[in-house]
C-alpha cells in the first residue's frame, strides 16, 4: 500500500436478495413505523353527526377521538408485518329525539400492517382494519339514563360499528394513501444530494491526499 493511502474496510459479502430483505427491515423498523403512523393520523379524529339505530333514523351519533401513542410488535412471516394497537380516547355524543347523552370511552383498535414490494422499486404498506368484535372499548357515562340505554340498546356494539366506519373513512383519505405507497426511486432521487454531500469532495482541500 502506498504511503498515505486509506485502507478500505471490506464488510461481509451478501447477496442482492439478502441485502434487499435486510434493507426493508432496517428502513421500516418498528419505531419508525409507529411514529410515522402517529404523525400521519395527527392528534384527533372527528365525524358526525350521522344516523344510528334502526333505519339510521332513531338517533344521531357524533364522535371526537384523541389519538394516544401507537404501540406494536413485528409478526414473524414471509413479509414484514406488524401487529399494531391504536389507542384512542373517545367522546361519543348520542342525539335522541328528546335528549342528548354523552359517553366517554377508551378504545384500542388492533391493526395489521403488511409491507409489500412492487415493481420497479415501490413499497406499499397495507393497513388491515379489525372486525367490530376485535375493537376494545371501555365505555362509561355519568347519567343513569345513559347506563340504561347502553344496556338495553346494546350501545357498545353500535358504537363499535360507528368507530369502524370512522376509521375506514379516515384510512381511505388521499393523504393516508400517499403515506402508504412509497416510490423509493423518487424518494432516493430527491434525497440524493443530501446523500452525496456526506462523501463527495466539497472543495479543493477535500481532494488532497
Amino acid at each position: 500500500m502506498r504511503e498515505g493511502a486509506v485502507a478500505e474496510e471490506v464488510g461481509t459479502p451478501t447477496t442482492y436478495e439478502e441485502f434487499g430483505v435486510a434493507w426493508i427491515h432496517r428502513v421500516l423498523h418498528k419505531e419508525r413505523i409507529l411514529r410515522t403512523i402517529d404523525e400521519v393520523l395527527g392528534d384527533q379524529i372527528a365525524l358526525g353527526p350521522i344516523g344510528a339505530g334502526p333505519g339510521r333514523a332513531f338517533a344521531s351519533v357524533s364522535f371526537v377521538g384523541t389519538y394516544r401513542p401507537t404501540t406494536g410488535e413485528p409478526v414473524p412471516g414471509e413479509r414484514l408485518t406488524y401487529a399494531i394497537d391504536l389507542p384512542i380516547s373517545v367522546v361519543f355524543e348520542l342525539g335522541l329525539p328528546m335528549d342528548r347523552l354523552t359517553f366517554t370511552a377508551e378504545v384500542v383498535v388492533p391493526l395489521v400492517l403488511v409491507v409489500h414490494t412492487e415493481a420497479p422499486l415501490k413499497l406499499r404498506l397495507e393497513l388491515k382494519t379489525p372486525t367490530e368484535d376485535q375493537i376494545g372499548l371501555e365505555l362509561t357515562t355519568d347519567t343513569r339514563r345513559g347506563a340504561m340505554l347502553r344496556k338495553i340498546a346494546g350501545l357498545d356494539a353500535e358504537l363499535r360499528r360507528f368507530l369502524l366506519k370512522v376509521l375506514d373513512t379516515e384510512l381511505a383519505k388521499a393523504y393516508v394513501r400517499k403515506a402508504t405507497c412509497l416510490d423509493m426511486d423518487e424518494l432516493i432521487a430527491e434525497a440524493w444530494p443530501a446523500f452525496t454531500a456526506q462523501f463527495l469532495p466539497q472543495g479543493p482541500e477535500d481532494r488532497q491526499g
